[in-house]
């Protein structure tokens, strides 16, 4: 698969970050651990890829295996970078993997996007028994995973040694359906659901996406503030969620396609409001129907609640459905 010049930037851009903070030459096994903590859990290989991109632009300056230092011309790139990082930039990177999408329902191939979870190797068997869970109380996005086991490569994702890295499906996979049908899409808030009975009731926090350079389920996942163990065991609880708009018009059309997915074992819809009113608590604008879907980051929410340190690279990268494993 070819890499989007977006996904490229964002990557080579990083690595000029983390070399400008630097004062020796830095290798590619340094730039792998510091790459990873900051959202990009490359392989070395690939690292080496994107270092001889940068260094044919001049951009980064070699030192033979001592390793790469950022040029002057790196950092002048680092400094006109500054302007993707302003507010709305999450927005924009969310909707531009959504557009990316190429899943269809009707045969039930092509790319979607992932969430990437790396977790100690030691836990794997809890991690497919909460994602059998999810999917059994139909809180999970889309009953697809996959499993890299410790020092196995897939593309440009590597689980390092200890761990193993969880690849499930992202909510914005629907929203890409959705948009490649011709149903223009708005993505609002990302929050919080609070479940009485098994019944979605209310939003009782939100974060708008136009507005923030931080993804916001993570605010609300890193700060324990779900408690997703609580609903499968009583019904109540608090859930990672967002919401998105679409024009009224687009109704009946939106309803077919979900109602297409859920034939497949789709889920995660928790409302699909009708047009001009609230959904969950929260007004919608006026022609238009709100819809609230369960944050992909659940899987890591609901292992954070049983105290199992989990990584989140969400939404992170495209992979076709097929080399993924459904769900029983």
């Amino acid at each position: 698969m070819s890499l989007s010049r977006e996904e490229v930037y964002r990557k080579q851009i990083e690595i000029l970050r983390i070399l400008s903070e630097q004062s020796e030459p830095m290798g590619s096994s340094l730039l792998r651990r510091e790459l990873a903590k900051r959202g990009f859990p490359l392989s070395e290989r690939a690292i080496r890829y994107h270092l001889k991109l940068l260094e044919e632009r001049g951009l980064v300056e070699g030192h033979e295996k001592a390793g790469r230092t950022i040029s002057g011309l790196g950092l002048e790139e680092l400094s006109k970078a500054l302007a993707y990082e302003r507010i709305g930039s999450i927005l924009t990177w969310y909707l531009s993997l959504a557009y990316r999408t190429t899943y269809s329902p009707e045969s039930g191939e092509g790319e979607v996007v992932a969430n990437v979870f790396m977790i100690d190797k030691n836990f794997r068997e809890d991690v497919i028994k909460a994602v059998k869970n999810l999917y059994s109380a139909g809180l999970l996005p889309a009953p697809y995973v996959k499993v890299l086991n410790e020092e196995e490569e897939y593309r440009e994702i590597s689980a390092p040694e200890g761990k193993i890295a969880v690849m499930t499906v992202c909510n914005l996979t629907i929203d890409g359906i959705l948009i490649h049908s011709g149903i223009p899409l708005i993505l609002k808030y990302g929050g919080l659901v609070q479940f009485i009975k098994w019944k979605p009731v209310r939003f009782t926090e939100l974060i708008a996406y136009d507005s923030t350079t931080v993804p916001p389920l993570e605010v609300f996942v890193y700060r324990r503030m779900t408690s997703i163990i609580s609903i499968l065991k009583t019904g109540s609880g608090m859930i990672p969620a967002n919401m998105r708009e679409i024009p009224a018009v687009s109704e009946n059309q939106a309803l077919k396609i979900i109602e297409a997915l859920k034939k497949n074992g789709w889920g995660g819809i928790l409302v699909f409001g009708k047009p001009n009113e609230p959904i969950l608590g929260v007004p919608v604008s006026m022609d238009r129907c709100g819809i609230s879907m369960v944050g992909g980051l659940i899987p890591a929410a609901m292992l954070i609640e049983m105290g199992i340190p989990v990584e989140t690279y969400a939404p992170h990268c495209l992979m076709p459905i097929e080399d993924m494993e459904k769900v029983s």
